[in-house]
């Protein structure tokens, strides 16, 4: 009888050899795939939905709130629901409602014969929608703002409104605001960088989130100081003067205001133009009761001034950099 054991493990070895001969003739090649895509966002701030002030009710304070301050009649102002057009897409961008510029130049005839504007200087239809403003009712949006004021006198202020809105992918926060006072067209401006002043308010629009209370906002008067103030209608306006060649870097930087890509992140901005009252006689010949004869009032009479006041916005995290790095440090280049 033959023993099986020896003939099969012959067998064994003959079979194991063809394997291992197998790896000597061919190799096995596989791979491993990293696939990174990438694409940019987009970085843009505009305004939208300009008017006079007030265009709605929670911008009024119900009841001796002004949108101008002209000395006509017993009160003198004018209320501040006066031109208010109110919410509606046929509105945006419409600087007050229908008839109500005519019925105040209606109201000022024998008083005064101001003439007053704000446009949106080459506007188009807004890059992204944003809340109410949408693409879809060609809702008008620029990064330019032209609000002009003609024959103004002392004592005369008047209020104007936007949206700032955030058409991009990224936040933006302001960085700084520079202001830049020139002549008019070439008009001689006297001294009437000393009488005409600005207010500007900016705030966020009605945007209170859970368990804070106070948003960042920003405020001229109170990040130039009192010194270079007047006050009309118990509004501190800053003179031109204070502003020329200046910016307020340091007072946003202590209060950041961020405008974020999304529709409860819309910001508001208050713009105000005023003369100086200067019933003293500081740069005029003051009241007739009072007269300062030393002075000469035709340094104030048909001039003409310009102020730019330009916004300037960064990306969020501009400045910022992580602090200890992680393991790629390992490769960073050493020569």
């Amino acid at each position: 009888m033959k023993r099986p054991g020896r003939n099969s493990f012959i067998g064994g070895i003959v079979a194991l050899s063809l394997v291992l001969a197998g790896t000597g003739y061919a190799y096995w090649t596989d791979s491993l795939n990293v696939t990174t895509k990438a694409t940019t966002g987009d970085f843009g701030v505009q305004f939208v939905d300009l008017g006079l002030y007030a265009q709605y009710t929670n911008e009024t304070l119900q009841g001796g709130g002004w949108s101008i301050v002209d000395g006509i009649g017993d009160d003198g102002y004018v209320a501040d629901n006066f031109f208010m057009r109110g919410a509606g897409a046929e509105n945006y961008n419409k600087i007050a409602k229908d008839g109500s510029i005519d019925a105040y130049k209606k109201r000022a005839e024998g008083y005064n014969n101001v003439d007053f504007n704000a446009k949106l200087v080459d506007p188009s239809v807004i890059k992204k929608d944003v809340g109410p403003y949408v693409q879809a009712i060609n809702t008008n949006a620029s990064g330019q703002i032209e609000i002009t004021i003609d024959k103004m006198y002392p004592g005369y202020a008047q209020a104007f409104r936007s949206d700032i809105v955030n058409v991009g992918d990224i936040a933006a926060k302001l960085s700084n605001i520079k202001f830049k006072v020139t002549d008019l067209d070439g008009q001689d401006k006297g001294n009437v960088d000393h009488m005409i002043g600005v207010a500007v308010y900016i705030d966020r629009e009605q945007y209170k989130p859970k368990g804070k209370v106070d948003e960042p906002t920003f405020k001229l008067a109170d990040a130039i100081g009192k010194n270079n103030t007047f006050t009309v209608g118990k509004v501190d306006f800053v003179r031109l003067s204070a502003l020329s060649d200046k910016d307020v870097k340091d007072a946003l930087e202590k209060n950041v205001i961020k405008c974020a890509p999304a529709t409860d992140q819309r910001l508001d901005i208050f713009i105000g133009v005023a003369m100086d009252p200067d019933a003293e006689g500081k740069y005029t010949t003051g009241t007739s009761e009072n007269r300062v004869v030393s002075n000469d009032d035709g340094k104030s009479q048909s001039k003409g001034i310009k102020l730019s006041m330009d916004l300037l916005w960064d990306q969020f995290n501009i400045g910022k950099d992580a602090g200890k790095g992680n393991m790629l440090k390992e490769q960073n280049a050493t020569k």
